[in-house]
């Protein structure tokens, strides 16, 4: 069977034997995919640039007949493409929560081009400049938009009220923001929360760049966000152990 060649992006890579990897990537045309490749410890002709975590190239995956895991027979990255996130512990557990996010949330062989162009950009900014919270709340809203899971936070969910006299509630079942006429559960979201997870909505991550959180709305919107998040994810996230320990997380 031919090769098919799509940009990707890897997600994970973990060692197997003696001098394979088996790959997580996410391709543009192909979505969440796993491979074997073959001698990528040895091999710096098929695999220029590594497949460490994050980094953005040319993917020629081929079927292996019977198997679930395609062969990646090469990962090739211009220099344009080449993500560096050097030793910045920040910016590596931003990645990897961004990574981790897309390979939960996105179901396997399902192309999602808008979500891969995402990520894409969200590893470009890290590699450009440092990890801030403002620019994962970002993310995180802009993946639940891309994925079609994105809450309603500028109105009620149910009955549409936009009232800022009225006092809302943050109910996930119902879709995100209640208004208390209509809330049957949920908890308190403050107006200031509110607001900025409305802000988030239409923000891209250079948008980012001039957004400001106070530390008590971020964590606010964090678990607002984190709610949405959970509802459609079969285990934990790995990486949050590791985030939530950075300042600016």
């Amino acid at each position: 069977m031919p090769a098919l060649s799509t940009p990707a992006i890897v997600l994970r890579a973990v060692n197997y034997g003696e001098a394979d990897r088996i790959v997580t990537l996410f391709g543009r045309d192909t979505g969440r995919v796993s491979a074997l490749a073959r001698s990528a410890r040895k091999s710096q002709r098929r695999f220029a640039g590594g497949l460490g975590l994050g980094a953005i190239g040319i993917a020629a995956l081929r079927e292996r007949e019977g198997a679930e895991v395609l062969t990646l027979e090469s990962f090739q990255t211009s220099s344009g493409d080449h993500i560096t996130l050097g030793a910045d512990v920040g910016r590596m557990a931003h990645a990897a929560y961004a990574a981790e996010l897309v390979a939960k949330l996105c179901a396997p062989r399902q192309a999602e081009p808008v979500v891969f162009d995402w990520l894409a950009s969200m590893l470009d900014r890290l590699a450009r400049g440092k990890a801030t919270a403002e620019r994962l709340r970002v993310f995180e809203m802009g993946l639940l938009r891309a994925l079609g899971f994105q809450p309603v936070v500028d109105r009620c969910a149910i009955c549409g009220t936009t009232s800022g006299e009225i006092a809302f509630r943050w109910d996930p079942d119902r879709g995100g923001a209640v208004c208390t006429g209509c809330a049957r559960g949920g908890r308190p979201i403050g107006a200031d929360a509110r607001l900025a997870l409305t802000r988030l909505v239409d923000a891209s991550l250079a948008d980012a760049d001039d957004l400001e959180l106070a530390p008590e709305v971020n964590r606010a919107c964090r678990e607002a966000l984190a709610e949405i998040i959970n509802q459609h994810l079969t285990g934990p996230l790995k990486s949050l152990e590791f985030i939530s320990k950075l300042s600016h997380a």
